[in-house]
Order: C-alpha cells, then structure tokens, then sequence
C-alpha cells in the first residue's frame, strides 16, 4: 500500500463551486466516485479545505500504486472519470506534491512492537 499527500490550489473565487463539487461527490455521484476509486486501486481518500491567502484543497490518498491511479484516470473514457477530469481542470491551478519529512508508518519486515 503506497500513500501521498497533494496539495491543489483552489482557483480564486470558486471555494462555493468548489465546495458544491464535493458535496456532489458524497451526494448523487457518491456511487460513480465509488466505482471509479476502485477501478483505479485507491483504498482510502481524505479531501481537507486549508483556507489562508490561498484556498487549498489537501488530498491524502492511500491506493495499491498511487502513480497508476493517477494514470489510469488521466487514461480513462469512463462518462464520469471524464467528468471529474473536466471540474479538477476547471476549479484547481496546478497541483503540487507534499514533500515527505516523517512518516510514521511501519516498515515492512517482522513486527517487534513499540519499545
């Protein structure tokens, strides 16, 4: 299991359709998103508003291989992953990565317990 953390600038001034956006994912396209977190191998999603200067909308994904997730979205015909293309290109400026500085996360390997 491979995790990531994006950080997507919100365009300015559309918070409220941003906002509308995700209302639309956990409402009537809460199926669609389902399917379509699947097809891609994405196990877990939280979306956080950090609101400043800047609106930012923080994205920790959790998936089976997070660089084919986002590949086969980009790749996909599916009606609705079309769709989420389209509103992510409309409401967000240019993601970027979060830079890693601790992860807490167990390695692999034999378990021996906190000490």
């Amino acid at each position: 299991m491979a995790a990531s953390i994006t950080i997507a600038p919100i365009v300015e001034g559309m918070v409220e359709e941003w906002r509308a956006f995700v209302g639309q994912l956990q409402g009537p396209r809460r199926i669609d998103w389902a399917q379509s977190q699947r097809r891609r191998g994405i196990t877990r999603q939280v979306v956080t508003l950090a609101a400043g200067e800047a609106a930012l909308a923080v994205v920790f994904t959790e998936a089976v291989d997070i660089e084919q997730a986002a590949s086969r979205l980009a790749e996909s015909d599916d009606p609705f992953d079309s769709w989420f293309r389209q509103q992510m290109s409309r409401l967000h400026r240019d993601p970027y990565d979060a830079e890693v500085v601790f992860d807490s996360a167990p390695r692999p390997g034999p378990w021996r317990g906190w000490r």
